[in-house]
């Protein structure tokens, strides 16, 4: 091989090299995230800016929609989502109906769909689910009041403050909480709906005790209602701290800064803090392999962690509310 072909080689392959590396970063910099959002609240904020900060991190851009509640508005964003041909869908629904006939739209253009916090079992277009462990958040919670009141005897009332009974992670938390207690057959626990409404909760908890002064015990299916707790209990003078006698234990789930403050306090005993952080990056990762072709589990939870009273301070790196 004389010298001009063997520098004819060199700059093809330096080319090639130039080539790819730009149409990499070309690609990298096309692949667009549609993020359709349901409503903007404090733990759903944390979930997506969970979502954006791993789309970042991978060069994605997101484009984001929010729906304010609305699921007519949810499926027209999506249907616009589909029209600018974004790369993957990221769908937190109002209601799964609704926005059914935009995600057979979605599919037809062959844009991978994603599930997030809220699953769509029924839906015939989404690949992918990433969502918190509902059933094992609602266990854990259960089992430490589980622990709290296995020494009473005789019978026990318990109250459970109900998210939404349209809502699946509501659902399963009242399951998880409910199959601790098949423990303790002397506990009878009296369930009341909320809608994830602080004022429902309140009020709730006020009727609660004026059919039974003597509740034990109060699981929130959302630490967010444990200040509307606290302010029934104090009103009724039995606002005890933990380890005080005549303590109402309470626990809840979620990880907001009013939990994390009650558990600090010691009007709460503990929460179950959901790993927002860890279902946004799941969320964007599966959309990344769906897009590169590749086959994804297809459904994903993500367990919560109960700190209590004692551990919760040393730990509040962890908690998303308390940051």
């Amino acid at each position: 091989m004389n010298i001009s072909k063997k520098l004819s080689g060199l700059l093809s392959v330096v080319t090639v090299l130039l080539f790819s590396t730009v149409s990499a970063s070309a690609l990298a910099e096309k692949i667009r995230i549609g993020l359709a959002v349901d409503q903007l609240f404090e733990s759903r904020v944390a979930e997506n800016n969970a979502i954006k900060a791993e789309a970042e991190r991978l060069g994605f851009e997101v484009i984001e929609v929010v729906a304010d509640g609305d699921a007519q508005t949810q499926n027209a964003q999506i249907q616009s989502l589909v029209v600018q041909q974004v790369d993957a869908i990221l769908v937190c629904a109002v209601d799964q109906n609704t926005i059914e006939r935009a995600l057979m739209r979605a599919k037809r253009a062959r844009i991978p769909v994603i599930a997030y916090d809220r699953a769509l079992p029924d839906s015939r277009v989404v690949s992918a689910f990433v969502g918190p462990d509902s059933m094992s958040d609602g266990l854990q919670a259960g089992r430490y009041m589980v622990e709290q009141l296995k020494a009473l005897k005789g019978k026990v009332q318990v109250l459970e403050l109900l998210g939404a009974l349209n809502d699946q992670n509501g659902i399963d938390r009242s399951k998880g909480f409910k199959q601790a207690f098949k423990a303790l057959p002397n506990v009878e626990i009296v369930s009341v709906p909320t809608d994830w409404d602080s004022a429902k909760a309140l009020a709730a908890t006020e009727n609660a005790f004026q059919a039974n002064s003597n509740i034990t015990a109060i699981f929130a299916a959302t630490d967010t209602q444990i200040p509307a707790i606290e302010t029934v209990l104090t009103n009724l003078n039995k606002n005890k701290k933990v380890g005080e006698k005549g303590h109402v234990v309470v626990t809840g789930i979620n990880g907001s800064n009013d939990g994390y403050e009650a558990t600090v306090s010691g009007f709460a005993d503990g929460i179950v803090v959901m790993d927002l952080n860890g279902i946004g990056q799941k969320t964007v990762q599966l959309a990344a392999a769906l897009i590169r072709g590749e086959s994804v589990e297809k459904h994903n939870v993500i367990a919560g962690k109960f700190y209590t009273n004692k551990n919760i301070a040393e730990n509040k790196a962890d908690i998303w509310g308390a940051k």
